[in-house]
């Protein structure tokens, strides 16, 4: 069942007016309920899945709680957890590796005989990645003294939780179960802030991110074919089209979460608009994915408490990690590693604008902020081919096309001319003053006495999402096009 789906704007209604019918721990079973039969509507030997790493987890966290101090006990619970994750998402790339790697070494070993690489068909589990992130918070701040949750039906709502079951963000369970012994009642606010999320949601999703698609589709299998300009089109389109696919999925989900009363984190805070660098970069993109890394991977390893060359090494395999989570091939590696030192380079940046008076002078003048942000996003150009490629040789391929100056044989600036995106984009901007996410709604005290006085006016909100999610539907193209993040 897709978010953007009718299947779905049937399924929360229904969800909605049974939970808020309802008390206590009715409520939490039918959303546990609803949960299930939302992730079972793919693919329903999953649920069985999910079902059985929740009541693994339940029971480890349980068993942690009285033996803090047997690390065997521990790492087995976390090594449970990511062999799960690793046998769904990367048995197929180990098996390639190897494969590989044999194949490198019989030029050298002509007695040594390769077979071909065997096809592994194993159906990765959608968001495998973040609910096996989940348990492995869960377990680790048991560990560290956290009261792990006692009420079975708490801890599976919080493995299943449906608005963020399938790509987050990333739920920490101490927050999440507050919210679970609040006696919540229904609050016209919190309605038509969800309503306004959803309506966003969706426009950025079917309106924005699915009318790039085909412009990127066409872009990266034709790579060879692109010009310069194509490139460096076809590359702005992507950064812009996955934004708006992830981030909308984001808006979805949370606002869905918002209608019944829970408060999920913010996954997002203007990326590629207000970056300055790379570090503030990544405290904007993905930023419980970014939170959970350095607290469960960055600071274990020794964070920045051990010395420049340590604190270096510590971001590398951290970025290189974040990296192969987000898709088991090397250029997801790669793209990892580039970001490792972009952070890295930032830092020298810092050192280096702190010790020289001139360029503290040019840090300190009024558009250095903006240059700053443009720059950010340009490199980032150069940076996400990895992420957007099929292959490293691929993303080589782009990068030369967006340096070398050439001719190419595609049409995308023509084909994004035809496409309504221009149109929705324009549209888009109008709606985000009026509500949540865009820059220019804090430009001016006018347009802050705009959307004050709009946000004393339910019915006029309320109209403005109905307009929004009619012009979502007219401007969604004709093929459904899947969520990107579903993949990992």
């Amino acid at each position: 069942m897709l978010f953007n789906s009718l299947n779905y704007f049937l399924f929360l209604p229904l969800v909605f007016v049974l939970y808020w019918a309802t008390r206590g721990t009715t409520r939490k079973f039918i959303l546990c309920l609803a949960s299930y039969v939302f992730y079972m509507s793919w693919m329903p030997v999953y649920g069985i899945l999910i079902f059985a790493m929740t009541a693994f987890n339940y029971f480890a966290g349980l068993f942690i709680e009285r033996n803090r101090k047997n690390d065997f006990l521990f790492y087995f619970v976390i090594c449970a957890n990511l062999a799960a994750l690793a046998y769904y998402k990367y048995t197929a790339f180990f098996i390639a590796t190897v494969f590989d790697a044999l194949r490198q070494v019989a030029h050298f070993v002509p007695s040594l005989q390769v077979q071909q690489t065997p096809v592994v068909e194993i159906v990765l589990p959608l968001g495998i990645s973040f609910f096996t992130f989940e348990f492995i918070h869960y377990i680790v701040d048991v560990r560290k003294g956290d009261r792990p949750l006692r009420n079975g039906l708490d801890f599976t709502l919080f493995a299943a939780f449906f608005p963020s079951q399938l790509a987050g963000p990333i739920k920490r369970f101490q927050q999440f179960s507050i919210q679970l012994d609040e006696e919540k009642a229904l609050k016209p606010e919190d309605t038509v802030a969800g309503l306004a999320l959803i309506s966003q949601g969706l426009f950025k999703k079917i309106a924005l991110a699915d009318n790039l698609a085909p412009i990127t589709a066409q872009g990266i299998s034709n790579v060879h074919q692109l010009g310069t300009l194509d490139a460096w089109l076809m590359m702005t389109a992507f950064l812009l089209q996955i934004y708006f696919d992830f981030s909308g999925y984001t808006d979805i989900g949370t606002g869905s979460a918002r209608l019944l009363g829970f408060h999920l984190p913010v996954n997002f805070n203007l990326p590629w608009i207000a970056s300055k660098n790379f570090v503030d970069f990544w405290r904007r993109w993905h930023i419980s994915l970014s939170s959970w890394l350095r607290d469960y991977v960055f600071i274990p390893l020794g964070g920045s408490r051990r010395g420049q060359f340590i604190n270096y090494r510590n971001i590398l395999v951290t970025f290189g990690l974040s990296g192969l989570w987000h898709g088991a091939a090397w250029q997801f590696v790669i793209w990892g590693f580039i970001h490792g030192f972009l952070i890295i380079a930032t830092h020298e940046q810092e050192k280096l604008i702190r010790k020289v008076r001139f360029l503290q002078k040019i840090h300190e003048h009024r558009l250095a902020i903006p240059l700053a942000c443009a720059g950010t996003f340009v490199v980032s150009l150069f940076a996400w081919t990895f992420f957007f490629a099929h292959s490293a040789s691929d993303a080589l391929t782009v990068v030369h096309s967006m340096i070398i100056p050439a001719n190419g044989e595609s049409n995308l600036a023509e084909k994004l001319l035809q496409s309504p995106f221009l149109v929705s984009f324009t549209m888009y901007s109008v709606y985000g003053l009026l509500f949540v996410d865009v820059p220019w709604s804090n430009w001016s005290d006018r347009t802050r006495a705009i959307r004050a006085a709009f946000e004393q006016q339910p019915a006029r909100q309320l109209a403005c999402i109905a307009c929004a999610f009619i012009a979502a539907i007219a401007f969604s193209p004709a093929l459904t096009v899947p969520f990107i993040y579903f993949q990992f």
